[in-house]
C-alpha cells in the first residue's frame, strides 16, 4: 500500500510538472516529429523548394497571428484516431486543436498527401468530420453548427486543408497563398 501511495504521488507531481510546462508562454511547439523534419528537409532541395510548403510553419505562423492560445498539436500518427486518416496517404501534415471556449475546440488539419488519390480520400474523411461536428452541435450548440456548415475542406493538389475556426475565412486564404 506504502509503495501505490508513493507511485501514486511521483505521477501526479510528473502530471503537474509536465502541466505546468504546457502552460509557458511560448507559442511555437518544442515538439519536433519526422514530419516536421521531414518537411523541413524538403525545403532545402533546390529541386523541390517551390514543390513543398512547409505546413508546420504555416501552423505556426496561424497560432501567432490569430492569437491563439491553449494548443494541441495533432501529429501525423493521430490523424488516423481523430479522422480515420492513415500514415500511409500523409507525406507531411501540421495539424493542431485550439480550444475556443464553445463546446468544440477548433480543429485545424493541413495534409500533403502522397499523391492526388490520397488527397481525395484525406479530403472525405475531412469532410465527413465536418459533418460529424455539424451533427452533433445541431441539438446543442448552434454557433458550432453554423461554423461546421461554413466550414469546408479546401482541396489544392495534394495539398488538402481543414479549418473548423471562427477564422475560417483568414485560415483558408492563408492556406491557398501557401500552397
Amino acid at each position: 500500500m506504502k509503495r501505490f501511495t508513493t507511485l501514486a504521488a511521483v505521477l501526479m507531481t510528473l502530471v503537474m510538472v509536465l502541466s505546468l510546462a504546457a502552460c509557458g508562454e511560448e507559442t511555437t511547439p518544442t515538439d519536433t516529429t519526422d514530419t516536421d523534419t521531414q518537411s523541413q528537409s524538403e525545403t532545402t532541395d533546390p529541386q523541390q523548394t517551390t514543390d513543398s510548403v512547409d505546413l508546420a510553419a504555416l501552423r505556426d505562423q496561424m497560432i501567432a497571428d490569430y492569437e491563439l492560445t491553449d494548443t494541441l498539436p495533432v501529429e501525423t500518427a493521430a490523424l488516423e484516431n481523430a479522422y480515420g486518416i492513415t500514415a500511409d496517404l500523409v507525406k507531411s501534415s501540421a495539424s493542431f486543436n485550439a480550444a475556443s471556449g464553445a463546446a468544440f475546440p477548433q480543429e485545424i488539419v493541413m495534409v500533403e498527401a502522397v499523391d492526388e488519390n490520397a488527397a481525395a480520400d484525406v479530403a472525405a474523411k475531412l469532410e465527413n468530420r465536418l459533418a460529424s461536428i455539424a451533427e452533433q452541435a445541431a441539438s446543442y450548440d448552434p454557433e458550432s453548427l453554423d461554423l461546421a456548415e461554413k466550414c469546408k475542406v479546401i482541396t489544392d493538389g495534394v495539398y488538402v486543408g481543414m479549418f473548423f475556426s471562427s477564422h475560417y475565412d483568414e485560415m483558408a486564404a492563408d492556406f491557398q497563398a501557401a500552397v
